[in-house]
């Protein structure tokens, strides 16, 4: 009788032995599949023509890593130009973030395209090691050029040029004389109202900036940004000189105001009133990446924009304000192709 109720018990222990052993491997390997599956890519998610689908997480990241590399771009220094005595501005390089690329990859759904989540690399010489120099020219690795508009007179034709800028939905800066600005503040906010940037374009454009004394040169830009501030709510950090008249007096009065000083890649030269057609033809055959494109508030310049803007993009060349050109910085313009 004990014997008989020991081998039951034995049995009974056993068998929740055997339970507890079989539930532990069960749970074990359960473990290990969603372990594996957690760290498995989805069926079919393609990363630059590569299909990653059931790769895990490290093997994916062999591939990514070698793609990555073909797509790092080196950052460029800003540097004097030998041609104008100016400076090219600095652009920022461009390497994949291999974490936030993997982790992206690892989140995507089955047939997913996954793209590059790029982060951005400083260059070593830039824009501000270069305080004094005049700026002609973007970088021409940026596909933008910019259209710089002297703003003294031709208070008729400004209300249509700003119609077709904003139809057209590209960016320009408007360099304003400060005499103009107090006489015409309703056309000032306007301006920057209508959401263009404004820069400086000195107080008077009777003084010769070129003769100026570096006192002069101060009293012209800062008067004039300060009517301005005063008027629009913004305080310009570019100037550029009437009829481009440059001194060391007018570079070391800008630099000391916190203002670049603007000069320009292609002139218009609308003010002898060519034909909107020619303005437009000369502009085209000219402009390429990073041109500054000088014009005026004239009777044929409305035209003109309404003619070259659509020409620009044809050749790739899209109109953006002076700020967004000088930017070191084109991840968004990345990241929207």
């Amino acid at each position: 009788m004990r014997f008989r109720c020991f081998s039951v018990l034995s049995g009974k222990k056993l068998i929740a032995v055997f339970i507890v052993v079989l539930l532990a491997m069960l749970l074990s390997s359960c473990g290990k599949y969603v372990r594996q599956r957690a760290g498995q890519i989805n069926k079919d998610v393609n990363f630059q023509g590569s299909n990653l689908g059931g790769l895990q997480r490290e093997e994916a990241k062999v591939i990514i890593s070698r793609i990555a590399a073909g797509l790092k771009k080196d950052p460029v220094n800003a540097a004097k130009d030998s041609v104008t005595g100016g400076v090219i501005p600095d652009i920022n390089g461009l390497e994949v973030d291999l974490e936030q690329t993997i982790a992206a990859v690892l989140a995507a759904k089955k047939g997913d395209i996954v793209r590059p989540v790029y982060c951005e690399t400083s260059a070593d010489i830039t824009l501000a090691d270069f305080p004094e120099l005049p700026i002609y020219q973007g970088n021409p690795a940026k596909q933008q050029v910019v259209f710089l508009i002297n703003v003294a007179w031709g208070n008729e034709y400004l209300p249509s040029m700003l119609d077709t800028l904003q139809e057209t939905n590209v960016g320009a800066t408007f360099f304003l004389v400060g005499r103009w600005v107090r006489q015409n503040p309703e056309l000032a906010q306007a301006i920057a109202e209508a959401g263009f940037e404004l820069a400086n374009h000195g107080d008077s454009d009777g003084v010769s900036m070129g003769k100026a004394s570096l006192n002069e040169a101060v009293e012209q830009i800062r008067k004039c940004a300060d009517t301005i501030e005063r008027t629009c709510g913004v305080r310009p950090v570019y100037f550029s000189p009437h009829r481009g008249e440059l001194s060391e007096n007018v570079m070391k009065a800008a630099a000391l105001e916190n203002s670049r000083v603007i000069m320009w890649t292609v002139d218009t030269v609308d003010w002898k009133l060519p034909g909107a057609d020619v303005m437009a033809e000369k502009i085209i055959s000219n402009a390429t990446g990073g041109s500054l494109i000088l014009m005026h508030p004239t009777e044929q310049t409305n035209e003109f924009l309404r003619h070259v803007i659509p020409a620009l993009r044809q050749k790739g060349l899209e109109p953006v304000e002076l700020s967004t050109l000088l930017s070191p910085h084109y991840l968004k313009e990345v990241n929207a192709r």
